[in-house]
């Protein structure tokens, strides 16, 4: 990799309308020293690379030179690893380890802001946040990276709100204050009047399919209930995921069989992620509630469907939506989190679903800590079966 960095000192110090002899004054090194870095014919003291970045207010890829597309694979790769530690060390790791494991997660976000704080990545790491973020050290890293990456983008969704979620009660007003918008300003309605008074039908179309599909998306979500059915009366819980598939079903003017009980066909749809969790807690529900013939229908549909789902290659077509019907499907490719996500185009924006592969609804399978729902159903030979489905799936992912 071919580095630009004597050109860019060279360029930074002109910015600042300095001479050599300043900035060598500035380092403690000599001038020839500088004049030699910025012709190219050596290169500064390792020990000195963050001292200039930091002299400049840059980061250290920046001096360097480092491609944009080395700078997004660093990136993605640091966030991998967040993840890989967040979702399988520490969930099973004692109270010492995971105070160590906290430091470690801080550093990888203290990595990303110092080095990383521009790329889609960092970003992306906003947008599955929890109780591991609410803790210190990782709180005080997230402020300081969402400060930095917002002071160059006021208005990124995903880390207002993201970190919005996570930030401590004594802040989060201040917060708030300085970067949230109302919802009639922000720039999906602004945009959406605009091309609406013009009567722009090319632009105006994909921009109201998004909104139509993220608004609905919202309404049905699984998790806007999930502390309510986790803890709250199993019926009611079972009543709720019902509703959530019913309106679902209702928008698509689809019709459930007996068969496909939360599919309605068995084909991958862009409702695959609200389909499969919510048919996967209806699953354990039912099977809570005795309801076993019900309960084991109901897996066997999703199972189904996540078989379906994983063997779409790249830019296959899928049922078209009613209301909806520009949206194509991609198995796309963020690796940042817990695998393949769903990505659906409407015009040059799209709409994304949340992360999803078969992985997530195999671990929903086989936890049986925190899936105790299951256990009346886990000795069903339907069961197992669906279980094995979904982990050669994994497997094959």
């Amino acid at each position: 990799m071919k580095l630009s960095l004597g050109e860019n000192i060279r360029r930074l110090r002109r910015d600042r309308d300095m001479t050599q002899e300043q900035l060598a004054d500035a380092l403690a090194v000599s001038f020839q020293a500088v004049s030699r870095w910025e012709n190219g014919s050596t290169y500064p003291d390792l020990e000195l690379i963050p001292a200039i970045a930091e002299f400049f207010s840059v980061s250290t890829d920046e001096l360097l030179g480092v491609p944009e597309a080395e700078k997004n694979r660093q990136a993605e790769a640091l966030v991998m690893r967040y993840a890989d530690i967040n979702n399988s060390e520490y969930p099973a790791a004692d109270a010492q380890k995971k105070a160590e494991l906290r430091a470690r997660l801080a550093e990888i976000v203290k990595s990303l802001r110092r080095d990383f704080s521009g790329t889609e990545a960092a970003a992306a790491l906003f947008t599955s946040l929890g109780e591991v973020e609410m803790q210190e050290p990782i709180l005080s890293e997230y402020r300081l990276l969402a400060e930095t990456i917002l002071a160059k983008d006021p208005k990124n969704y995903d880390v207002i709100l993201g970190f919005s979620q996570i930030e401590e009660d004594g802040r989060i007003s201040n917060f708030l204050d300085r970067y949230s918008t109302s919802c009639d300003t922000s720039r999906n309605a602004l945009l959406f009047e605009r091309y609406l008074t013009r009567g722009d039908a090319v632009k105006f179309e994909p921009l109201r399919q998004k909104i139509l599909y993220n608004t609905l998306r919202d309404a049905v979500s699984w998790q806007r209930f999930r502390s309510m059915d986790d803890y709250g009366d199993i019926k009611e819980s079972a009543e709720r995921i019902i509703t959530c598939l019913g309106i679902i079903h209702t928008f698509e003017d689809e019709m459930p069989t007996s068969e496909h009980p939360v599919s309605c066909d068995g084909k991958p749809d862009c409702w695959i992620f609200e389909k499969v969790w919510h048919g996967l807690r209806l699953s354990c529900r039912e099977a809570m509630l005795g309801e076993t013939e019900e309960a084991l229908t109901v897996l066997e549909d999703v199972v189904g469907l996540v078989e379906a789902a994983e063997m779409l290659p790249e830019g296959a077509k899928i049922k078209s939506s009613r209301f909806l019907p520009d949206l194509s499907w991609s198995k796309a490719v963020t690796e940042f989190d817990r695998g393949k996500s769903f990505h659906f185009h409407t015009g040059p924006d799209g709409c994304w679903t949340y992360p999803f592969d078969a992985r997530s609804v195999l671990n929903a399978l086989t936890d049986e800590k925190s899936w105790t729902w299951f256990d009346p159903i886990r000795s069903e030979p339907r069961f197992k079966a669906c279980t094995e489905r979904t982990r050669r799936l994994a497997e094959k992912g």
